[in-house]
């Protein structure tokens, strides 16, 4: 609660700060480059997201959460192995025999991290002076995590020592977010042709979930799904839930004579993750970071290509 406080407080100082404060003195010399930057800029986002592995336990195979659709469910490992006649589809895969196999009760994992995933996006920028400007992002990542599960039979271990024979297979969720952020950026020269950037804001993260499956052997079982006692479906919508939180980045910028200028970023957002939707849907604020370039589109990239051909 301390640091929401603190939070509030300073983007009202920054806010409020006039900007002759936080600009630049550029007439000590007269032969000292002045820039000029005002109006709209376009870039490209192109990076890493690092996802926090709390939320991939909603895909950890242990059923605690709701998806929130008209159909389909979001079933425990145990409950899908044993729903419809997948249970002889097991034996034989297995080649169990008269044999049976049972879901151990710590089977699921706890955590399933996320793979780091490649983020792809757009900027907005409105500068209203060199050093001064309003930065909408919209940028888009495929997430993936994966973890391990535990299923044992009754027939003895594959190499005949110990009693107990525990077999390990994968367990997998897939995921689509859409974070969208509203802030003030402001620079810091620290030659003509390179500043430090500080930018914080408002972001909303819209997160789609695509698969949660696991594999035995060669074959895959959704874990989304819906039976109607004969076949299996899936969800019918699109399982899409959406959060707001806050971020702030600090960043490089290299500055060019014809514009086209490079950005290093690093972004850490406190988001609210929600996967699934209702009074069961997993949701909990969460700390999440990405690396990224961004390239400014020079504002006459127009004529360059002309005059290139």
């Amino acid at each position: 609660m301390n640091f929401k406080i603190t939070f509030i407080v300073a983007i009202g100082f920054w806010a409020c700060m006039p900007v002759t404060l936080l600009s630049q003195n550029w007439d000590d010399d007269d032969d000292f480059y002045v820039p000029r930057r005002q109006g709209l800029e376009y870039g490209i986002n192109l990076g890493v997201y690092r996802a926090h592995s709390n939320s991939s336990q909603f895909y950890n195979g242990a059923g605690w959460y709701e998806l929130g659709d008209n159909q389909a469910n979001l079933y425990t490992i145990e409950d899908r192995l044993f729903l419809g006649n997948t249970e002889d589809q097991i034996n034989n895969l297995l080649n169990l025999g008269g044999g049976n196999f049972w879901i151990p009760y710590d089977s699921s994992p706890l955590l399933m991290p996320y793979d780091p995933g490649l983020m792809m996006g757009l900027k907005l920028l409105y500068f209203w002076n060199p050093e001064s400007a309003l930065v909408m992002n919209l940028d888009a990542v495929n997430l993936n995590a994966a973890g391990p599960w535990t299923l044992e039979t009754d027939m003895l271990p594959g190499g005949g020592q110990g009693s107990n024979d525990i077999r390990v297979y994968g367990i997998f969720g897939k995921e689509r977010r859409l974070v969208s952020s509203l802030g003030y950026r402001t620079s810091a020269f620290i030659i003509d042709e390179a500043a430090w950037t500080f930018e914080f804001g408002g972001s909303a993260t819209a997160i789609q979930i695509k698969e949660n499956f696991i594999r035995i052997e060669n074959n895959s079982y959704d874990l989304i799904t819906f039976f109607n006692g004969n076949q299996f479906m899936g969800a019918t919508s699109n399982l899409t839930s959406v959060g707001f939180g806050y971020y702030a980045v600090v960043g490089l910028e290299a500055l060019f004579d014809e514009g086209g200028n490079l950005e290093l970023n690093l972004k850490a957002s406190r988001d609210n993750i929600r996967l699934g939707n209702g009074d069961g849907a997993y949701q909990e604020k969460l700390w999440n970071f990405s690396l990224y370039v961004t390239w400014l589109i020079p504002p006459h990239i127009g004529d360059f290509v002309r005059a290139s051909f």
